[in-house]
């Protein structure tokens, strides 16, 4: 597979053994602006449907476990009609299950056989599953203060599981220890294989839109990877001639930890680290420092979107807004949606837009 490094600009061959670049960027899939409609085929299960898009060719017979092709459902929330994607209907419950179900076809195609991944939960039980369908071994590291029932599921797929006490920046430290023994860093927020399969998030969008798009797609973000894969995949879109123009995309993080808004809104085209307000119920969004800063801020501009913030009341009330109209996610992918009356603000009352609900509500009761 062909990448470059987003800081350098090196293009290579990607080496699953070397995580990122030497001058410490993250890998990026080759950019390519060809998307070949003829070549989805519907008669492959969920996202395998783009597997001669994906253009992985040692993947031959690929395992699924359900990833992708989740519904599309549209909603009145407080009196404007909305649109959901309900990426909690994954297979372990998260989004996070359609990069990894890419990457990890890949990584077992390529002849790996120990993995090791930093999470705060989400990440860790995706990989945990997966690498348990694989045969692969896995090495979990999760904040000791994450939800006991992600760690419980994360634990209950074989992996070995490290509770890490102190703040997230903490559990990713350890893991690039672990890695530094030899491990393969299997990664969500560095593995480009798994930023190739959350393309197929936008390719979805289109096909359900009837080959067309919304106006806006509101994502809760923290390493933003399917944000990056969002925009990455409507970007083919258009460079093939499919779309006229990219949704306005919208980062959505909560008051109490939000790097991506404070580099927006001072203008800056990289992500400075920032010390946390507090600790937010929104516990999937808890990075202070997202490893694609540059390219996330680079896809809120080229989309004409933004970062928006909200508050651990907004939180709270936009999930239980949710729960009124049947869809049970967790609270971080509430904070999405407590975003909407901002988001509406900024695109007009009767835009099409999008919500990614990341997480199900089963992974982490809310608080308050």
């Amino acid at each position: 597979m062909k990448v470059f490094c987003t800081e350098c600009g090196k293009n290579t061959i990607f080496d699953a053994h070397q995580f990122c670049c030497e001058c410490g960027g993250p890998w990026e899939p080759e950019e390519n602006g060809s998307f070949d409609r003829s070549l989805i085929d519907i008669s492959k299960p969920g996202l395998w449907r783009y597997q001669d898009i994906f253009s992985l060719d040692t993947i031959k017979q690929p395992f699924t476990l359900g990833a992708g092709w989740t519904p599309l459902v549209n909603a009145d929330l407080e009196g404007r009609n909305t649109f959901f994607k309900l990426e909690f209907m994954a297979p372990t419950g998260s989004f996070k299950d359609r990069g990894t179900e890419v990457e990890i076809n890949f990584l077992k195609a390529d002849g790996i056989h120990d993995v090791v991944e930093d999470s705060s939960g989400n990440a860790g039980a995706s990989m945990a599953a997966y690498a348990a369908r694989a045969g692969l071994k896995a090495s979990i590291y999760a904040p000791q203060s994450a939800s006991p029932a992600k760690l419980a599921q994360i634990a209950f797929f074989g992996a070995d599981l490290h509770k890490i006490p102190g703040p997230r920046s903490e559990t990713t430290k350890a893991a690039i220890e672990a890695v530094a023994q030899g491990a393969v860093y299997a990664s969500h927020a560095y593995n480009p294989v798994y930023l190739l399969g959350q393309q197929s998030f936008a390719w979805e969008v289109w096909e359900q839109f009837g080959t067309d798009v919304p106006d806006a797609v509101v994502i809760p973000t923290g390493q933003g990877g399917l944000l990056m894969g969002a925009w990455l995949g409507f970007r083919r879109l258009m460079q093939a001639g499919l779309i006229k123009a990219l949704p306005k995309l919208f980062a959505v993080q909560p008051d109490l930890l939000s790097p991506i808004h404070s580099a927006w809104i001072a203008g800056l085209n990289e992500i400075p680290e920032i010390t946390p307000k507090g600790v937010s119920q929104a516990e999937g969004l808890a990075i202070v420092r997202p490893v694609r800063g540059r390219r996330i801020l680079q896809a809120l501009r080229e989309s004409s979107g933004g970062a928006l913030t909200v508050s651990e009341d907004e939180i709270s009330a936009a999930w239980h807004t949710l729960g009124n109209v049947g869809l049970f996610a967790e609270p971080t992918s509430a904070a999405a949606a407590a975003a909407l009356p901002q988001v509406y603000n900024k695109v007009g009352k009767n835009a099409k837009v999008l919500v990614a609900l990341t997480g199900s509500g089963l992974k982490s009761p809310p608080k308050g």
